[in-house]
């Protein structure tokens, strides 16, 4: 028996929907400023920002996931659960990640220096992941096997991909 026929929808459904108002429940809860404690021995004083870009990008997924959810259902097959219940735990994390890279100038927007267009961007991350995994590709291309002055390609050898083994 599928297991998506008795009670796999309305399971997957419930996912999304938990992470959805989960996510927005926790960057108002983190963006109040009142909590203070550790959890697992992390400060939440000191990465409450990077908590609440991890939540807006949860936040999109979910959206995302229950936009195509609404979208496909008739069509939802087991092979989908994995992308169901992964897409608002990749987003979280690639949010993050994303404001870092940023941050760090690696990679470019002109965007203002405030928490909402930050949290704008996470949101947008998490609800756009697929391309934003295609930036990434695209970036980790450029530094890794991009060509450099003297003809190489900029992993130390002259011919082949740094992921290639010799």
């Amino acid at each position: 028996m599928n297991p998506l026929h008795k009670f796999g929808k309305q399971a997957i459904f419930s996912y999304l929907v938990i992470w959805f108002v989960g996510s927005l429940w926790m960057m108002a809860v983190l963006g109040s400023g009142s909590y203070q404690q550790k959890v697992m021995g992390v400060d939440f004083a000191l990465y409450h920002e990077y908590a609440s870009f991890g939540f807006a990008g949860a936040l999109g997924g979910a959206l995302y996931g229950l936009r195509m959810f609404h979208e496909h259902y008739q069509e939802l097959t087991t092979q989908w659960i994995y992308w169901y219940l992964m897409r608002p735990v990749l987003c979280f994390g690639s949010a993050i990640i994303t404001i870092i890279l940023f941050e760090s100038g690696i990679m470019l927007l002109q965007v203002a220096d405030s928490m909402s267009a930050r949290i704008s961007i996470a949101f947008l991350t998490g609800y756009g992941y697929g391309k934003f995994m295609e930036k990434l590709r695209d970036l980790t291309t450029t530094f890794f096997n991009g060509k450099n002055t003297n003809g190489t390609n900029g992993n130390g050898g002259g011919g082949s991909g740094g992921d290639t083994p010799k």
